[in-house]
């Protein structure tokens, strides 16, 4: 599978925007709000992910090298592109992008305790629940080395 993370410009901003969740997935923010909060936040890397040149899934994440993580703050992957393996092949990516970064020894993400779908990818793909609440979500940790 040839997936892969691109900016957000001009030329794919709607398309990003026009990307959803199902209906029994609103705790995922909209990726017009997780923009807006780049905006506001230089130091997020916001990104829309390709499979073959078909935008799936939008990805937002931080790099704290000083703290040795990177925090995946957003993940979502289109209602039409689910259950293709699309969300755990970006996860993939996402953490060889992490492993090549110094400093970075973690992944860290939160998410909301009702996610159940998401819950499953995070933990197959190896990430633990910590057992800290972050805000009412569940914060959950990959070790990389």
């Amino acid at each position: 599978m040839n997936i892969d993370f691109r900016k957000i410009d001009e030329d794919n901003f709607d398309e990003c925007v026009g990307l959803s969740v199902r209906e029994d997935q609103r705790f995922v923010a909209s990726n017009l709000r997780s923009l807006a909060q780049a905006w506001l936040n230089p130091e997020a890397l916001p990104r829309a992910i390709y499979v073959e040149n078909v935008m799936v899934g939008f990805v937002m994440y931080l790099v704290d090298s000083g703290g040795g993580k990177l925090y995946l703050w957003r993940f979502m992957i289109d209602q039409r592109h689910q259950g293709k393996g699309y969300g755990t092949a970006a996860l993939g990516l996402l953490e060889r992008i992490a492993r090549a970064l110094s400093g970075v020894v973690r992944m860290e993400l939160s998410t909301a305790p009702d996610n159940a779908n998401g819950i499953k990818v995070y933990t197959k793909f190896g990430f633990v629940d910590t057992g800290i609440l972050d805000d009412g979500e569940e914060v959950f940790v990959k070790e990389l080395r």
